[in-house]
């Protein structure tokens, strides 16, 4: 009867941690399927047909990344400042995402992954002040190394100016942006 009590405890544990606000080392945060959808609406002919495939995805991404979840990327799975980035983005480095795939017969790009983040110096409308990410972390950002992986620890934030509460798919680039403020990051050796 222990035994069982204290299973059940735990399992009580897992649950409560999993719903509160713990950090989490997440190389793939975002859903499979929803990059996919995403793939698929940059080989669809029909506009129509493309943004419902582009809402399907932002459904799914809106459940994952609600505004509030932290995530850790640590140096199994880091993130990287990279040719692919703009200011202020970081990409995963070492994710299990394919770089294309078929659908329907017809190759197609997976969308990459970036994590955008906001300062005082460099924000947009739609992002609150208090989801700007500090100085400190905007100067260091600057000195990072191109490729080099970054342990960060990160904040998903609110942007209200995009059909996802957390993100916003940009078809030119083929990019998920993924909005955050960024809590803490070190560049690895």
């Amino acid at each position: 009867m222990k035994k069982w009590m204290a299973f059940i405890i735990f399992v009580l544990l897992l649950f409560l941690l999993s719903v509160t606000g713990t950090y989490s080392e997440d190389c793939n945060s975002i859903s499979p399927a929803a990059l996919r959808l995403l793939a698929e609406s940059t080989i669809d002919p029909c506009s129509i047909c493309q943004k419902k495939l582009q809402k399907q995805a932002y459904a799914i991404v809106s459940r994952e990344l609600i505004p509030g979840k932290k995530l850790t990327f640590t140096n199994t799975c880091p993130l990287a400042k990279t040719n692919d980035c703009l200011d202020n983005e970081l990409i995963m480095k070492n994710n299990e995402y394919p770089k294309k795939i078929i659908i329907n017969g017809t190759e197609a790009a997976m969308p990459k992954v970036l994590y955008k983040f906001f300062s005082q110096d460099k924000h947009i409308v739609g992002i609150a002040p208090d989801d700007y990410t500090s100085n400190s972390i905007q100067n260091m950002y600057r000195t990072l190394k191109m490729d080099s992986p970054v342990e960060a620890r990160l904040e998903i934030i609110s942007y209200h100016y995009s059909d996802c509460p957390s993100a916003l798919y940009l078809h030119d680039r083929n990019a998920l942006i993924i909005f955050c403020k960024i809590l803490s990051m070190k560049q690895l050796q």
